[in-house]
């Protein structure tokens, strides 16, 4: 074979090798697959009792309501007897709550906060949007939990949080 048909046999060789070899590597080394990914804002918290995505909404006029699925992963029906919320530095701040403890079924799942939601808890003041701050449930049949969640700015992301407010019926300011 002479060398002038080498060359380009040669080249194109060349050609195919380098295309396989290097399309797989189009992604490098930090593809978005290597990555750890959380697609919510919110935080979780893992227990007897679940809290997932959970976040504070902060309304226009200073207060920031309560977003969270709360998943019971016991066999029986429990409570939710209470919501506490507290700044980042021990501060805790007042939290309006339904007057009823807030049943959660065997195995099931409710949210806080939504239109289709068990129950409102609003923190009444001191709840500016960036903040974080220190969430603690407290159940009937399981130990309390706690999560430090974000506070986050009211968009159309969060239209479907009820903003809660002082104007609900069924409300009351948490007990002490």
């Amino acid at each position: 074979m002479s060398s002038a048909r080498r060359r380009p046999l040669a080249a194109a060789s060349l050609a195919v090798a380098m295309t396989l070899g290097l399309g797989g590597c189009g992604t490098g080394f930090s593809a978005q697959t290597n990555q750890v990914y959380q697609p919510g804002v919110g935080a979780n918290a893992r227990g007897d009792v679940d809290s997932l995505n959970t976040l504070l909404v902060a309304n226009s006029d200073g207060t920031a309501t309560l977003s969270a699925s709360l998943h019971n992963n016991l066999d029986a029906e429990q409570s939710l007897s209470s919501v506490k919320v507290a700044s980042l530095s021990g501060e805790e701040l007042v939290v309006q709550s339904p007057k009823i403890m807030l049943p959660l079924p065997a195995d099931g799942v409710e949210t806080l906060g939504g239109p289709q939601s068990a129950g409102i808890f609003t923190v009444t003041k001191d709840a500016p949007a960036g903040a974080y701050v220190t969430v603690t449930y407290t159940f009937s049949d399981s130990p309390a939990l706690t999560v430090q969640a974000p506070i986050v700015a009211r968009s159309a992301e969060y239209a479907s949080v009820s903003p809660g407010g002082a104007g609900e019926p069924d409300a009351e300011p948490a007990a002490e």
